[in-house]
């Protein structure tokens, strides 16, 4: 066995509050190898975090813990002064956050803030520091680090200011990488390619990697052994194959069923809850052969859209039909929700017009009548920032009853408690405010808000990336259940291609604002794809180790290109590629790619 890089024995952590004191963590014990990597799975409140910040003696000083022992590399790590913290924080443990734009200095360059680590820590000139800093991009597979170095945090996508995080925390080669959720807002591709520079921090510098994330899949393909935790204690762990194929406590078994399988769709039922909702076949089995004719909802006709003159949309040709759910995929920067947010009118486009049910309506939501703004509504990512703090859920349901529902103030409390029950939460939440509420019940209310006024369409914009995989189940299922009994039209945007395969009827794939390809849910996943498409299902593949059609280097945003958008990253590119935009060719009905080597021999 490895030699032990950090040992945690019986750990208990509680924070004291106003109410007397609350436990978080109860007798942890982990250890970790060098050049190891352990996962640590659990749902949001299970104490991961709370793990992750009493190794790195970030706890806050209301929290109170207790451990036999909480060693790194054989030292004691709780008697430490507040300089040994700092050397050691610095030299030999380093840490990534969930998100990459919060932990970047928005003020300065990346270049600055890799060299301050490094110039901080050791006796280089800054010449020195600034050539590391551009090797440490390489390593984290950054085409073109000179050029990064010089750019700002928001000139880069979300996948590249992640890598940036891992290069900075990377800089001193320390012992030990704890990663805290550091992809949950990534997507499929990116996700797969800091799994692959994680593993290559292990195989080359036999860097130790503590990895806590709610990803069960990510765990899986990056990590030796896995801990699960709940409310606040390990309840399993082994070897990471042996836990996640044959899981034996019953809250491991609930959390791998409630994920959807790259094969499995809302047509062969519904997925497992963690309150014991039973799956069985959906109303739409029935006709799940006999594709009906359906009226257009939605029709995007050529919209194309530029901030400060840089592209983001470009000729986007849409029809949604009702009662139909599409998904819409692609990278951080492909232009999802600026679509999203031209759909409801809350941004104008540079060309182009939006048609509801045949009628073209006003690019600006605050000039489209009534009718039209309750027809077109929205769920957003976070509810965290979509909900008023300040007020109670009934009145935040109340005022859209009023306002779009036209119903009267004596009939708002009775629909009020309607719309709570459909979302499954209790009548006595309209009496809380949004802080009182979890994650997923702050996303049912903000889905309950949506349905007031009884919507034709909804956008939903990664309405469960910010969830627990059981809560995700809970509310992929009732917005099915939604979408059955008031055949509302869904436009569902996410990152998580298990999530779109299972909600979807029909999917787009957009790149750099452009759709490279369009088809039913199963002519996307059973091919033939586009080679962007390719690369996105290869990431989401269970294999050990990511395999990627497409070179993984990726340029900042904002490259130009007058030919294929993808041209830059193909591995079938021909010269021909860069000259001129490929067109959307039909290789099946409905299929449609836009790849000029798509039909020839590959």
């Amino acid at each position: 066995m490895s030699s032990s890089v950090l040992n945690v024995d019986q750990l208990s952590i509680a924070y004291d509050g106003r109410k007397g004191s609350h436990p978080a963590v109860n007798g942890v014990s982990l250890h970790i190898g060098e050049g190891e990597a352990l996962g640590l799975v659990g749902e949001s409140g299970s104490g991961k975090s709370s793990v992750a910040l009493a190794i790195l003696r970030y706890l806050p000083k209301n929290a109170r813990i207790a451990a036999s022992a909480l060693e790194f590399q054989g030292r004691e790590i709780r008697d430490l002064s507040a300089e040994q913290l700092r050397r050691l924080r610095g030299n030999h443990i380093a840490a990534v956050y969930q998100h990459p734009g919060a932990a970047l200095n928005p003020s300065m360059t990346i270049g600055r803030q890799i060299t301050e680590t490094i110039i901080r820590h050791r006796p280089v000139r800054l010449d020195e520091a600034r050539g590391r800093a551009a090797e440490l991009l390489g390593r984290v597979r950054v085409s073109h680090p000179e050029r990064v170095l010089g750019l700002y945090p928001h000139e880069l996508s979300g996948g590249m200011q992640q890598r940036a995080n891992i290069a900075i925390a990377i800089a001193l080669d320390p012992s030990l990488l704890v990663l805290d959720e550091p992809t949950t807002a990534l997507d499929a591709s990116v996700q797969s390619e800091i799994i692959a520079i994680l593993h290559d921090l292990r195989k080359d510098h036999r860097t130790s990697i503590l990895l806590i994330s709610h990803d069960i899949n990510m765990i899986r393909r990056s990590c030796d052994r896995v801990a699960v935790m709940q409310a606040g204690a390990v309840v399993e762990s082994g070897a990471a194959g042996d836990v996640f194929d044959n899981p034996s406590h019953a809250y491991t078994k609930a959390l791998i069923a409630s994920i959807p399988a790259l094969n499995y769709t809302k047509r062969d039922g519904r997925l497992a809850e963690a309150d014991g909702v039973p799956s069985h076949p959906t109303a739409q089995d029935e006709d799940a052969g006999a594709p009906k004719e359906r009226r257009i909802a939605i029709a995007c006709k050529g919209i194309s859209h530029a901030f400060g003159g840089q592209p983001v949309l470009s000729n986007i040709d849409l029809d949604i039909g009702q009662g139909e759910t599409f998904g819409l995929i692609g990278e951080s920067g492909s232009g999802k929700s600026t679509l999203a947010r031209i759909v409801t009118g809350l941004q104008t486009p540079n060309a182009g017009s939006v048609e509801l049910f045949g009628r073209t309506v006003a690019p600006r939501v605050e000039k489209r009548n009534l009718a039209e703004r309750r027809d077109v509504q929205m769920v957003f990512q976070s509810p965290d920032r979509t909900l008023n703090p300040r007020q109670r859920i009934g009145r935040i349901l109340g005022r859209p009853l009023r306002r779009l529902a036209g119903l009267r103030s004596s009939e708002v409390r009775a629909r009020v408690s309607d719309l709570l029950a459909s979302v499954r939460l209790a009548g006595a939440t309209a009496e809380q405010k949004s802080r009182s509420l979890s994650g997923g019940q702050r996303q049912r209310a903000a889905i309950a808000r949506a349905f007031a006024g009884v919507p034709k369409v909804v956008v939903l914009d990664e309405p469960t990336s910010a969830l627990d995989v059981s809560v995700q189940a809970t509310v992929l299922n009732l917005l099915n259940d939604l979408q059955r009994d008031k055949d509302t039209t869904y436009l569902f945007i996410s990152h998580d291609l298990r999530v779109v395969r299972y909600m979807a009827d029909r999917i787009g794939v957009l790149y750099r604002g452009r759709l490279v390809e369009t088809g039913s849910s199963d002519q996307i996943f059973q091919g033939p794809n586009h080679p962007y498409t390719e690369l996105l299902l290869a990431a989401s593949s269970n294999e050990a180790e990511p395999k990627t059609s497409a070179p993984i280097e990726i340029e900042a945003v904002g490259t130009p290109n007058t030919g294929c958008s993808f041209a830059d990253r193909c591995p079938l590119v021909l010269p021909d590629c860069r000259k001129a935009e490929p067109p959307a060719m039909e290789v099946a009905a409905g299929h449609l790619i836009a790849c000029w080597r798509h039909g020839q021999a590959l």
